[in-house]
């Protein structure tokens, strides 16, 4: 009986695991130097999904908000100079980005990127956030009320899964933001206490 237990919660936990892989968005990035040109394919997009794609002084040249389902896109480059651009595909859990070089008629993807952006989760006076720090950078989670006075503050250093819950149910009312920071992002959400 308890090896039949042990095997039916295996089974469950791969089904679950293949189901929650199957809904991950594919982003696929093709670089065409013979038509000067990048085809950029999603599939599994969620409502909100949002691309850019920019030059190397960060002027916004194509910026696009996705539904659901499949997305294909053709960026023609032909008028574009030499240098570096940036393709950036974020999803709420996800942001991928892709640097473009363009010399003379090639085209090429030199260099992706994933980074993995905090969970944000409220019920009623409660906000969890979790966040997946894979090069265990430091990490500081920050809580600011309406007039930016901070309210709480933690540094988290050599962690993976960074968690924290904050119970708001005794707060003054108003706005508060919950501010994640690392190395190389910032990260804030937002939320309003009745």
């Amino acid at each position: 009986m308890k090896t039949v237990l042990k095997l039916t919660t295996v089974i469950a936990f791969l089904l679950i695991t293949v189901v929650c892989t199957a809904r991950e968005p594919k982003v696929n990035l093709i670089a065409s130097s013979e038509a000067k040109s990048l085809v950029l394919t999603m599939n599994n997009t969620s409502s909100k999904f949002g691309i850019k794609f920019m030059d190397e002084d960060a002027h916004v040249i194509y910026s696009g908000k996705l539904s659901e389902g499949s997305f294909s896109r053709k960026f023609d480059l032909s008028s574009l100079k030499d240098g570096l651009y940036f393709v950036s595909a974020e999803d709420e859990f996800n942001t991928y980005v892709y640097t473009v070089s363009i010399k003379g008629k090639e085209v090429k993807i030199v260099n992706m990127e994933e980074a993995y952006k905090p969970f944000f989760r409220r019920t009623n006076d409660k906000v969890y956030i979790n966040f997946l720090n894979l090069d265990k950078s430091d990490v500081s989670v920050k809580v600011y009320d309406a007039d930016y006075r901070e309210v709480y503050t933690e540094t988290y250093t050599n962690t993976l899964i960074v968690e924290k819950a904050f119970n708001f149910a005794g707060a003054y009312k108003g706005s508060y933001s919950v501010v994640i920071s690392d190395n190389d992002n910032t990260y804030t959400e937002s939320f309003v206490v009745n």
